[in-house]
């Protein structure tokens, strides 16, 4: 049965599809229960600037609406009954709504989670997260979602309340259904941990950041006349070093022109047509395989231009353009649209399963102000962009992050011993003990003293560093970093035989993915990265394991590079690799992405416990950071209880080598 919890007068007839009731029938309904399924109608997408229609709480028996007449904070109590849990598909976006309204609900399933635990890995499109696709798929039954868009302009009529209490009325037996599911996964421990993430992630968008927008002015101006310079750099060197094709004429004073110009560059930079027929005069390879599509491109992104920088001059100069292109682009006005008129912060979007288990930030459209969403979590560090996020007057801006995180977390996962001796009794300085290991003909010294003595040498063992920890190889190492094969073959062989821990874990995770078929984050956890065509691949594996398969191949390949037997080798390999690297680079992330979500969750209840939600802001989140905002007067107590939480939370993983954190208190963003 329906009911409506109304102050307004409302006829009621044998036709209407509902009852009335009142919030006293409603608490006595559901006086017994576990679990209540919990929905809500707006007519935007910001707590803050738009308004809260109706809130609608049900099992599969009977559903109560409650409409905009009701002042919901008189329910405060009943939904942070710690009795309760309430079942949400995609429940960021209503407790938003809630903590409007100072309610704060921190028992609920998330159906959406569930599901994207239950797919993840699978490409964006090949299996839909929607309710009505989850409702479809495990009940059988069919949510009509046409009305949805009129909701904002009927207001709380009749339909709109039917088609309210239809979305929370299925939601029970859907979290049942997928519990099943997740069961059989043994992804029950991952789906309670996620549940109680996204109350604190729904919290973070909630506080938002805020940004000086003089400040952010100024840096975009001082950005505009970088990127100035830099294409007039541009323009200069074609006009010095290239023909008629690239440079027009000087045209010279007569009566139709009555001042003189110096030679002009035809080349539009914004243009990758022209940039790549210059390019590819001047000797640059820029064929590379499209991620989509698979297929072969000539692209003059920079990552296709860095390792070659040795080919021209010019690569420089268009690398130092295409950086400035992106902060102008990217981090600029963009920024300013995207403050909220009425909280005066910026919030933005944070979605909170990647396959690596990481958050990701922005994407999308804001669709209350028509802008794009901005990614707070990629922004540059240097230090004039980090000073335009401030704290409000009279708070103080706490940032804090892991210490090292990802080379401790391999140190710990891989048993490496030389990383693992390196933390515990000598500097802990892993990108020296990287040089020593990757150059031992040229570093003569201790790791204490490669510092001082091989700065340089030191800053150019990060590249390999960071590219072989996450799965890359010596091929990695030519295409990212621009090495030469031979050399990069001998940096790959030396640091695998110097970190033997991290080389055999390595080959043990390729292995393990081709066997069961997923990369498990972590075995604490449980979450799991499916590869999406494993059966596929299995069947190719089996082809060509066929007698004669090879010998067959080898003439087709020769006659018919594109015959379907040579594109099934093509196709296997291909993801084979890519299913191997990422088996290695995923369980590194994961864990690191765990520790943030448990440090989070631990800071989140404290800030609860002692009544300092709303008072303490969590701002930016950044992987192995977070970034907090507090009064001034217990900024410290503060400080210091974050980075006790987040030492707690990498004890899970980090039990030879501890993870530790630095903090800085300050008035704006100092990391």
């Amino acid at each position: 049965m329906r009911y409506l919890v109304t102050n307004q007068s409302r006829i009621i007839s044998d036709d209407t599809p509902f009852q009335l009731a009142t919030i006293a029938d409603l608490r006595e309904y559901f006086k017994e229960h576990e679990f209540i399924g919990l929905d809500t109608e707006t007519n935007g997408f910001s707590p803050y600037t738009k308004s809260l229609l109706l809130v609608q709480v049900g099992d599969e028996h009977n559903q109560f609406a409650i409409d905009d007449t009701v002042d919901i904070r008189e329910l405060k109590d009943f939904f942070e009954n710690p009795q309760y849990t309430f079942i949400l598909h995609n429940a960021k976006f209503d407790l938003k709504f809630f903590f409007h309204r100072r309610i704060v609900i921190k028992h609920v399933f998330d159906t959406f989670l569930a599901e994207k635990l239950l797919w993840l890995g699978y490409p964006g499109g090949m299996h839909s997260l929607a309710l009505k696709h989850c409702c479809e798929h495990y009940l059988g039954v069919s949510l009509d979602k046409t009305i949805r868009g009129n909701i904002i302009y009927e207001g709380a009529s009749d339909a709109v309340i039917v088609y309210g209490c239809r979305d929370v009325e299925y939601l029970i037996p859907l979290m049942k259904a997928q519990l099943k599911a997740l069961e059989e996964k043994d992804l029950l421990r991952a789906i309670k941990l996620e549940n109680m993430f996204v109350v604190v992630l729904a919290y973070i968008e909630y506080c938002g950041v805020k940004l000086d927008v003089d400040k952010w002015k100024v840096k975009m101006d001082k950005d505009l006349k970088v990127f100035t310079d830099a294409i007039e750099a541009l323009d200069n060197w074609v006009i010095e070093n290239c023909g008629e094709k690239y440079v027009e004429k000087c045209v010279q004073q007569d009566l139709f022109n009555p001042t003189s110009t110096g030679p002009k560059c035809k080349v539009n930079w914004s243009s990758p047509k022209q940039v790549i027929e210059l390019f590819e005069e001047l000797g640059f390879n820029l064929w590379t395989r499209d991620k989509k599509t698979k297929e072969m491109k000539k692209s003059v992104e920079a990552k296709i231009i860095k390792p070659q920088k040795d080919v021209s001059p010019i690569a420089e100069l268009y690398l130092t353009y295409k950086g400035c292109e992106k902060t102008c682009s990217t981090y600029g006005q963009n920024f300013i649209d995207n403050v909220n008129p009425i909280s005066g912060r910026l919030h933005t979007n944070f979605s909170q399963l990647m396959d690596t288990g990481r958050l990701s930030s922005g994407g999308g459209e804001d669709k209350d102000i028509g802008k794009p969403m901005v990614n707070l979590q990629n922004l540059p560090n240097d230090a004039e962009t980090r000073a335009c996020f401030v704290a409000e007057p009279g708070n103080l801006w706490i940032s804090a992050d892991y210490k090292g995180q990802e080379s401790v977390l391999i140190a710990n996962i891989a048993n490496d011993k030389a990383m693992i001796e390196e933390f515990l009794h000598g500097s802990g300085d892993m990108h020296s003990l990287v040089a020593k290991a990757i150059f031992p003909e040229e570093i003569d010294c201790s790791v204490a003293e490669i510092k001082e003595k091989f700065p340089l040498l030191r800053k150019k063992a990060k590249g390999p560093e960071f590219c072989f920890n996450y799965g890359g190889n010596d091929s990695t190492l030519v295409a990212t970093y621009g090495f030469e094969p031979e050399v990069a073959t001998m940096i790959y062989n030396n640091y695998m035989n110097q970190f033997s821990g991290v080389a055999e874990y390595q080959s043990w995770c390729r292995k393990e993915v081709m066997r069961v078929g997923y990369i498990e984050h972590c075995p604490e956890y449980g979450h799991k990265a499916f590869i999406y065509d494993y059966d596929q691949l299995m069947k190719e594996k089996a082809t060509m394991s066929e007698p004669g398969f090879w010998d067959k191949y080898k003439l087709l390949k020769a006659q018919d590079p594109k015959h379907p037997s040579v594109e099934m080798v093509k196709h296997f390999f291909r993801r084979k690799a890519d299913s191997e690297k990422q088996s290695i680079n995923y369980r590194i992330q994961a864990r690191g992405a765990i520790c943030f979500k448990r440090f989070s969750i631990m800071f989140f209840q404290w800030l609860w416990k002692n009544d300092l939600l709303f008072k303490v802001k969590y701002c930016i989140p950044v992987h192995d950071e977070a970034n907090i905002e507090a009064p001034a007067e217990i900024a410290e107590e503060v400080a210091n209880k974050l980075v006790e939480c987040m030492r707690k939370a990498g004890l899970l993983f980090c039990k030879t080598v501890p993870l530790d954190a630095d903090v800085v208190i300050g008035d704006h963003w100092i990391h």
